[in-house]
């Protein structure tokens, strides 16, 4: 898997594709139930993924700290199981598409956002969160976020985006490891 970045209108939008080898209603499952979702996204999720709710965003290593209430909150936009969910976490759009396809499914998702210094860092924490999406489908044994890991990947992308989108910002200094780096 590897993302591109693209600015689209006032906004910059990392897109990951994965092709995987399970149907959409699976895959479905662990987007948006509660139990499945904290195990592999960066933190757990309260709320009904039902249009129009209100979704919070809980942090159980300190990652939030100096992160405002609205930065914690969201709202389901678009629910159309078990092919397309759209919601907004922050001042971030997240869409997920589930399309069928011979073996399996391809899963797109994006993240659309304002700052384009972000793009590296948001690019490696998805493609981390993904590939342990991938171990819990496959019911293997899930990987702590390892800053060292994340940061090779995170050079991969300051690489690949700074020269359109500008200097990268990497992990916040209050990101728990980030010292590490």
């Amino acid at each position: 898997m590897d993302a591109t970045f693209t600015k689209t209108g006032p906004q910059y939008t990392l897109l990951l594709v994965r092709r995987l080898p399970y149907t959409p209603e699976k895959v479905w499952r662990v987007l948006t139930e509660r139990e499945l979702l904290r195990q592999w996204f960066p933190c757990d999720v309260e709320g009904e993924w039902k249009v129009g709710a209100e979704l919070r965003f809980i942090f159980l290593h300190g990652e939030d700290e100096g992160l405002s209430e609205e930065e914690l909150r969201g709202e389901v936009l678009t629910v159309e199981p078990p092919s397309y969910l759209e919601f907004r976490w922050g001042d971030h759009l997240y869409r997920c598409k589930l399309t069928a396809e011979a073996g399996g499914c391809k899963l797109v998702f994006s993240d659309s956002f304002a700052d384009a210094s972000e793009g590296a860092r948001h690019a490696a924490g998805w493609e981390m969160c993904f590939e342990n999406m991938d171990l819990l489908l496959d019911s293997a044994e899930l990987v702590k976020f390892v800053v060292a890991v994340w940061q090779d990947k995170f050079e991969h992308y300051v690489k690949k985006f700074e020269a359109e989108a500008g200097p990268q910002q990497g992990l916040p200094e209050n990101y728990p490891g980030a010292a590490e780096q």
